[in-house]
């Protein structure tokens, strides 16, 4: 009997000991005032929402504002960042620029974005122009392609920019999942109030969903969510199966070793080719290189090939920076030492001058092919 005392006296004490921990650990995480879910949100509980289109997954929220991504961020009433359009046609020459998180601009005020940077450019013309800004953080090529459907048809433009980020071909966007945990917490009563709950979940959530984006680019899970939306790739077609073949392992190029990738890039470049065709607008794709690298060695050239290759198949312009990029120097461009994805804003400015010289180009020439 005495033993079994003793038995529920350290369990008796244990507990006291661990409410006490506990309890200690809750009031320092208040005392600092810690925000576990500040990485988890940044932002995107605040100016990004689910979708309707299934395609889409996620889109911006309109009118939201406030700051994020180290940066005051201010989306417009109709769901973008930057200017606003009046649907229908436009009386000069207006291109609806799609893309990721490099054209939205993650990190940098809306005025240091291409986009942006493009319209003040084009402003010092004499003739009009248009440039929206359509860029949502995340998004890979298919959702570019669904939401030009979506949201941007609407615009009649006469010239659609796709910012191709290298990492586009797959799934690198976890926003969506970002934003569903997120409103789970804010349901849940305890990890609504709980600091020490929070910072628990989010420990688990970080790494639960960055192994959802590995799951998701496995070929098996890949061809199963995008079944239906992937082209064919010929056995015969040498030109690209020879740059598949010289891809290094090194990513996001290893991600052009794989058919499945390729195919839905084939796929959403088809169904972007066939809106331009019915609904009258040019296309160019400009491609973002991978900030690595120098002069002499590029590891991802191949995998801007084969981005060419396949919008040369369906009409597509390209414009590829990598070559400006380089002869700047690729480490003088980054947002910040360890980014390799975003350029600063002198790279946007280097992106912006090169894509007002070919917009200019594009507007003479259909404006020859009118008259």
């Amino acid at each position: 009997m005495q033993r079994f005392k003793g038995t529920i006296g350290r369990i008796c004490l244990s507990l006291i000991s661990l409410i006490i921990t506990l309890s200690l650990a809750e009031a320092v995480l208040r005392a600092i005032d810690y925000d576990a879910f500040f990485d988890l949100n940044n932002g995107r509980a605040l100016f990004l929402q689910p979708s309707q289109n299934s395609d889409v997954k996620y889109e911006l929220v309109p009118g939201s504002s406030g700051y994020s991504w180290k940066i005051q961020v201010e989306i417009n009433a109709q769901g973008h960042r930057g200017q606003m359009a009046s649907p229908g046609a436009y009386a000069g020459f207006r291109t609806i620029v799609l893309g990721d998180s490099i054209t939205f601009g993650n990190f940098l005020p809306v005025e240091a974005t291409y986009a942006h940077q493009m319209q003040v450019m084009l402003d010092k013309s004499a003739s009009e122009y248009e440039i929206l800004n359509f860029g949502i953080g995340g998004y890979d090529i298919l959702q570019d392609v669904a939401l030009m459907k979506y949201r941007g048809l609407t615009y009649k433009p006469d010239l659609v920019l796709v910012g191709f980020c290298l990492n586009d071909v797959g799934i690198a966007g976890q926003n969506l999942q970002y934003i569903e945990r997120v409103q789970q917490y804010a349901s849940n009563p305890i990890l609504s109030t709980s600091r020490l709950a929070q910072f628990v979940v989010q420990k688990v959530d970080r790494k639960r969903i960055a192994l959802w984006m590995e799951q998701k680019n496995t070929l098996e899970v890949f061809a199963k969510d995008y079944q239906g939306r992937i082209a064919p790739i010929a056995d015969d077609e040498q030109d690209l199966r020879t740059l598949m073949s010289r891809l290094p392992e090194e990513y996001p190029s290893n991600w052009y070793k794989s058919e499945l990738k390729v195919g839905r890039l084939r796929y959403a470049f088809e169904q972007l080719a066939t809106m331009a065709e019915n609904e009258k607008f040019s296309v160019v794709v400009l491609i973002f290189p991978w900030l690595v690298g120098n002069a002499d060695v590029y590891p991802h050239q191949v995998a801007h090939e084969i981005v060419r290759l396949e919008s040369d198949r369906v009409g597509f312009d390209v414009v590829d920076v990598v070559q400006d990029f380089l002869a700047t120097g690729m480490e003088n461009l980054r947002i910040n030492e360890g980014d390799a994805v975003h350029p600063n804003e002198k790279g946007h400015r280097i992106v912006a001058e090169k894509m007002v010289r070919y917009v200019r180009d594009v507007r003479q020439v259909n404006f020859i092919k009118e008259h």
